[in-house]
């Protein structure tokens, strides 16, 4: 795949290894990241974005490389018009042995850049299909609302989905509640009302997500933040994944079973077009 890369204020090769063997984010996952569209040179809903690596960074005591963001970020978007962005944060290098960090650590940024449309119209027309993932989300885990490099639990269930057909795997908490996808934020219609799940579920609250939940509201549509559970899913008239990359992507299907008519629904299609 070919793109663009900058890496601790240089241009770099993106075809060959960006960090280390010693930085903390190779070795432990000790990092942050975010996936940013590029339209016409700009970062959609950049402030967002940035908003939450600040949050991140403070949980994690990451020193917020703020500076060095800003100039990654400026010297790939001037070079590509429209595509993906993707921001990573680590806490930089481990210059010896265990989990405990060093003291005020150089954070290591890496920026990268890549054209193209993420998802074909035709996937919107017909929907993702959807499936409950077999173990639960912990939703007391200090991490669940964390954009972490930590995603070893969404890998475990997107390939748990792709092993039975699906599009995308569905995590239900400790409680027995719907959280999140894998990689979004799931939307349910029922009786007229638009419900997702409260982020005490265990869920990243999405930059889409929080999108969605406005343009709702200016159109007139109740939304709430509410716990749902699988036999939700099954009685909803519709349903819909949000993140910064899908937009809005109607989910039409779950273990199997239609969600609605089993197609995308009409304010799934509503809010698409407003968005």
């Amino acid at each position: 795949m070919s793109g663009i890369a900058w890496m601790n204020d240089n241009f770099v090769d993106p075809a060959k290894p960006l960090l280390g063997l010693h930085d903390r984010g190779v070795l432990y996952g000790d990092g942050l990241f975010e996936t940013v569209r590029l339209c016409n040179h700009e970062p959609q809903y950049w402030k967002e974005h940035l908003a939450r690596l600040h949050r991140g960074c403070s949980v994690l005591k990451i020193n917020f490389p703020e500076n060095a963001i800003s100039r990654g970020m400026e010297q790939v978007s001037g070079k590509l018009r429209n595509g993906v962005l993707r921001l990573t944060v680590t806490r930089g290098e481990h210059p010896g042995r265990g989990f405990l960090p060093a003291v005020n650590p150089v954070p290591t940024v890496a920026v990268t850049g890549y054209p193209g449309e993420p998802y074909p119209e035709e996937l919107y027309r017909r929907g993702f299909s959807g499936t409950l993932i077999s173990f639960p989300r912990n939703h007391r885990s200090p991490l669940v609302k964390l954009k972490s490099l930590n995603c070893l639990e969404n890998i475990v269930g997107k390939m748990e989905a792709a092993s039975v057909g699906a599009d995308e795997g569905i995590f239900v908490n400790c409680l027995g509640e719907v959280a999140e996808s894998t990689a979004s934020n799931i939307f349910l219609v029922i009786d007229n009302k638009l419900l997702t799940p409260p982020p005490e579920s265990g869920l990243l609250p999405g930059i889409m997500r929080a999108r969605v939940l406005l343009l709702a509201k200016n159109l007139g549509i109740k939304a709430l933040q509410s716990k749902i559970y699988p036999d939700d899913l099954c009685r909803a008239g519709e349903s819909f994944l949000t993140n910064s990359l899908l937009g809005i992507m109607p989910l039409v299907s779950i273990n199997g079973q239609p969600i609605g008519k089993g197609r995308p629904g009409k304010v799934t299609a509503l809010l698409r077009r407003e968005l």
